[in-house]
Formats: C-alpha cells, sequence, structure tokens
C-alpha cells in the first residue's frame, strides 16, 4: 500500500468538512473549492497593455472569444471555462451573479455589459463548449500599465500572492514585449517563495509579438527565439519564470479561423509582378496606397487587420514558393510558425504533470482561509482544517518535490552541471519518466533504477558541508524514488 498523492488527500478533507457545513453561511464556500480542485487547472494571462494577451488567449482556445479591442470588457478580469453550452455572466463583488446578453460579430465574441457598471464587478465568467477548455480554464486579466492604474489594480488583485487568501490561479503564462524591470517587479510580486501560488515552476513567460522584433521579415521568428534563448539564460529571469517562449499571437489566431475569402485575396496580392508585390510588402502605408486592379484596398485592409504584416509576408511567400493556395493549406503552417504549438507544448510538460498539486496547494491555503474565519463561529471545524492540512502538507512528497523543484529552478540552490538534468526529471516529470524510463518499463526495471536514485541523491544529502537547502532537495530526490519503488512493488 502506498500514501494516496496530495490531491487525493486534500479532497478526501474537503469532502469530508463539506457536510458538517452545509446549511451555513459557509456552505458555497467550500463547495467552490470542491469545484476548483475537481475542475481543471486555471491559468491567468498577464501582460502590459496592448502586450497581446486576449489574441493569445483566442490562439490557446482556437476561437475569437476574448475581446482584442480597448472595450469595457477588457478592462475587467475575464474568466473562460469549458461549458455544456454557450452562457456568459458577471460575477459582482457583492458575490452574485448577473446574465449578460452576447453575440458573435465578424466571427469574434461581444458582450454587453448593459446596465451594469465595471467598477461593480469582480470578473466576467464565459462557459463555452471549446474542447480546448476541457484541460484549463483561462483567464483573461486587464493590461498592468501603471501601479495607479485602475486595470492594474484590478490584475494584481486578482494574481499578487497573499497570505490572507488563496490565489485565484493556479499558474500564469506573462506576455512581455522586452524585459523591463517592471515585468521582473511583477513577476516577483506574484510569487510566493513558499511556492503556495506561483514559481518557475508554474509560470511561463511569452515573449509577445514576437514578429515584429525581427522587423517583420521573413526571418523574424528566429530573431525572436534567439533573443527568447537569451532571456532564459539571465539569472533575473530564471528565477521568476521555467522558460520564454517566443509566440506571434496574431498569426496563430488567423490561422487557426481562417476563411476561403481571405485565402483568395492572399492569392490575388501574390500574383502581383515581383517589383510591385516587394513595394507593397515594405510597410502598411505601402501596402494600402500602391495602385492596383488586382485587390482592392478594402480587402488589403481586411488582410492586413487580420493577419498584420508578417502574416502577409509568410502567407504569400507560402503561395508563391510552395503553392499553398487555399486556407486549408495555409493555415496549419501559419499556426506552426507562429510558435503557439510550441507553447502547447511548453505548458503541457510544465503545467500537465503537476496540475493537481498546484491545484492541490491552492485549495490548501482556501482551507486555511476558511479555517480562520471559522474560528469564532465553527471552532472545531477550523482546528481539524488547520491540523489536516499542515499534516498533509508535511508528508505529501507531491509539495515536498514542488518546492524542491522550485529551489533548483530559481538558483536558491546551486547543483552540479551533471545533476542538473537529472534532478529536473527526479522532481518535475511524472511517472517513469522521473526515473528516465518509458511508461513500458517492466517493474523490476522500475525498482533497480528507483534504488538506484535512492542511493545516489540520498549520498548527496549526507555530505557534511551541503548547505540545508541543498540537503532538503536531495533528500526529497530520494523521497520520490522511494516513492516509484514503492509503487511498483
Amino acid at each position: 500500500m502506498t500514501a494516496p498523492n496530495a490531491a487525493t488527500q486534500v479532497i478526501a478533507l474537503v469532502n469530508a468538512i463539506a457536510p458538517e457545513l452545509r446549511g451555513t453561511v459557509h456552505a458555497e464556500r467550500i463547495a467552490a473549492i470542491q469545484a476548483r480542485i475537481d475542475g481543471p487547472l486555471r491559468v491567468a494571462i498577464a501582460g502590459k497593455v496592448k502586450a497581446g494577451k486576449s489574441t493569445l488567449l483566442n490562439a490557446l482556445v482556437g476561437e475569437r472569444l476574448a475581446p482584442t479591442d480597448a472595450g469595457e470588457c477588457t478592462r475587467i478580469v475575464s474568466v473562460y471555462r469549458r461549458g455544456a453550452g454557450y452562457a456568459v455572466a458577471a460575477r459582482m463583488r457583492t458575490g452574485e451573479a448577473s446574465t449578460l446578453a452576447f453575440q458573435r460579430r465578424d466571427g469574434a465574441l461581444s458582450i454587453s455589459l448593459g446596465d451594469l457598471s465595471e467598477r461593480d464587478i469582480d470578473r466576467i465568467e464565459v462557459e463555452w463548449p471549446a474542447t480546448t477548455l476541457e484541460r484549463m480554464t483561462l483567464i483573461d486579466t486587464p493590461g498592468l500599465a501603471s501601479i495607479n492604474d485602475e486595470n492594474s489594480r484590478r490584475t494584481r488583485d486578482f494574481l499578487e500572492y497573499d497570505h490572507e487568501r488563496p490565489p485565484d490561479a493556479d499558474a500564469v503564462i506573462y506576455l512581455m514585449r522586452h524585459l523591463h524591470k517592471s515585468d521582473v517587479a511583477f513577476l516577483d510580486a506574484f510569487m510566493d517563495r513558499s511556492v503556495t501560488a506561483a514559481s518557475p515552476v508554474n509560470t511561463v513567460a511569452v515573449l509577445s509579438r514576437a514578429d515584429e522584433i525581427g522587423a517583420g521579415r521573413l526571418d523574424a521568428m528566429d530573431s525572436a527565439m534567439r533573443i527568447a534563448r537569451r532571456y532564459r539564460d539571465e539569472a533575473a529571469v530564471r528565477e521568476l519564470t521555467s522558460t520564454v517562449v517566443p509566440v506571434a499571437g496574431l498569426l496563430a489566431e488567423t490561422g487557426l479561423t481562417m476563411r476561403e475569402d481571405e485565402a483568395a485575396a492572399l492569392r490575388a496580392l501574390a500574383g502581383h509582378e515581383d517589383a510591385t508585390l516587394d513595394r507593397m510588402l515594405l510597410g502598411a502605408d505601402q501596402l494600402c496606397g500602391t495602385a492596383t486592379d488586382l485587390i482592392t484596398v478594402e480587402s488589403r485592409r481586411d488582410l492586413l487587420e487580420r493577419f498584420g504584416m508578417f502574416g502577409i509576408r509568410v502567407a504569400t511567400h507560402l503561395v508563391r514558393s510552395k503553392g499553398l493556395a487555399t486556407a486549408a493549406q495555409l493555415a496549419p503552417v501559419l499556426v506552426e510558425q507562429s510558435g503557439v504549438p510550441r507553447l502547447r507544448k511548453v505548458l503541457d510538460e510544465q503545467f500537465g504533470p503537476r496540475a493537481k498539486v498546484l491545484q492541490a496547494r491552492s485549495a490548501l491555503v482556501a482551507l486555511r482561509s476558511l479555517a480562520r474565519d471559522l474560528r469564532a463561529s465553527h471552532p472545531a471545524v477550523a482546528d481539524r482544517l488547520d491540523r489536516e492540512s499542515e499534516r498533509i502538507e508535511a508528508s505529501s512528497v507531491d509539495f515536498a518535490r514542488a518546492r524542491a523543484a522550485h529551489l533548483v529552478a530559481s538558483g536558491s540552490v546551486v547543483v552540479r552541471d551533471d545533476e542538473r538534468s537529472d534532478l529536473d526529471r527526479v522532481l518535475m516529470a511524472d511517472g517513469n519518466g522521473a526515473l528516465g524510463l518509458g511508461k513500458d518499463a517492466s517493474p523490476s526495471s522500475v525498482q533497480q533504477a528507483a534504488l538506484r536514485g535512492v542511493e545516489r541523491w540520498r549520498s548527496r544529502a549526507g555530505d557534511p558541508l551541503a548547505a540545508p537547502a541543498l540537503v532538503e532537495v536531495f533528500e526529497t530526490a530520494a523521497r520520490t524514488c522511494e516513492s516509484l519503488y514503492a509503487t511498483t512493488g
């Protein structure tokens, strides 16, 4: 018999407490905690104004749900979750919900607040039957402009770590155009040094609108990739995020929602003589200002809005060089070049294996907050919550792995180069992958690899000159190997 994992223990505690609070003012709160841990991982998308947050969310969902203009809805936190049907509601600061009218305009979702004031709305909740939202609830946050800006305050209140309340997001995708001090300051404020909220383990940075870095040239994404690698090597970035991924969000959003009439317009554009096309592709003014009978100015402006100059350059190049003429042929290539598939892979690798652990940590913080509020009216329940929460956190190897991975990723402990990749695997990979083995590995090979790991990491932990934090990392690696050995026993 092996001990239940952290998420299982937290779920059991929540389920045991819920009946004791039935019929009280706290019943809805414990139900929300249950729904939080039973549901998908909650991932917030944050960044400065015009960083491309809504566009990236649309690219990840595969539909134009989040408004990308500067309307009133972009100034409110918006939660997009999987639903059986279509529904949009405003969650008021008082806790009440109010249904909102919405419609699709040119394929995009348009939401009306009606008579409601944005100041009275805590968040907008969108339920949509998109399969991409099954594993991950996405949260669009207002742009970070300045510390005194109301939109910035909403985002900071939503994301920054607070010991007194549970985090509203389990993980964060942070968008930045360039690495500024304000970006580092925000990521640092979001991080909880005890890993209850964010750390390099559950924060991914996106070099957004990456095509603009190389002035929209055909090789712009290559230039962006080199810059992203340089950022990843900087100590200040490594301490705050697991990696940096370049993304051209508009190209991905358009590729995923591309229409045949747009492909026809691109074919017409690509049909110009070389000199004329080269002149048109110099910039937006030249594209819309050049006289031609092959494609109307209105069509060119529509292409510019949907694809951007980089997307138009790439698409016309594909039409001419590879003969990709239809939306079905062009769209997947554009999406691939946008960097979004690479980001999806990073999210799956970074967040997927530890999703339930991150959710369990968020639930524990919520339970401790609930215990504080129950102290006066339900002291026995409060004591039980505090006691059981502490026991789960202290005994769970899952939480210990999250903390150890945080210590290594943030640079708080320094390990040898020959140990770094092995520790990353042991502390962050799932199942047999933590031992460097495939899913089909035999039980005997798993046990042998686990025993070798126990011996290796416990030996390193026994170094009398090792710092306490380094000993903690090695001990956690050994405990992980022990757990894997016991699982196959």
